[in-house]
């Protein structure tokens, strides 16, 4: 193998193995802070993922994110103890708890929201949308080739 050819594999492997996401993550843990948001980038996705759909279980959580049931009960904890959600029982089955989010919570999604596209607004400064579309296709077969589901849009 030769070294140009080494270099575009490690490229590759930077991506795949996380660099560009660790990067996002803490550009938007800044920004949020900066912002005043007590917030990182992993409980906004679990809010995201409630300002999408309120009133869910856990596991639905769990699912839409991608995260293992406990990282998405220590997130749950932080967000409840921010006063950002609350946990309810099910009114159809007591074993189960609904994940609502309080009006904190909703209040603060136009404010988070708007740092996230500002965010990745910089992130694809220079890029077509041609070259996003391909982008997200190569990854998405990617994922495919692994048997991981890309999450829907």
């Amino acid at each position: 193998m030769q070294l140009n050819e080494f270099l575009k594999i490690t490229e590759l492997l930077d991506v795949l193995s996380g660099r560009l996401s660790a990067s996002l993550n803490r550009l938007l843990n800044r920004k949020f802070r900066e912002a005043g948001l007590e917030i990182s980038s992993e409980q906004w996705l679990v809010l995201l993922s409630l300002w999408n759909k309120d009133k869910v279980t856990q596991q639905v959580i769990s699912d839409q994110t991608a995260k293992d049931k406990a990282s998405i009960t220590r997130l749950l904890d932080v967000l409840s103890k921010h006063d950002l959600i609350e946990r309810r029982p099910s009114s159809t089955d007591r074993r189960i708890n609904l994940i609502h989010l309080t009006e904190r919570g909703k209040e603060l999604e136009t404010k988070a929201m708007g740092i996230v596209r500002e965010t990745f607004d910089q992130a694809i400064s220079g890029i077509t949308t041609n070259e996003l579309i391909f982008t997200r296709e190569i990854v998405c077969k990617l994922l495919k080739n692994l048997s991981i589901q890309p999450t829907a849009n």
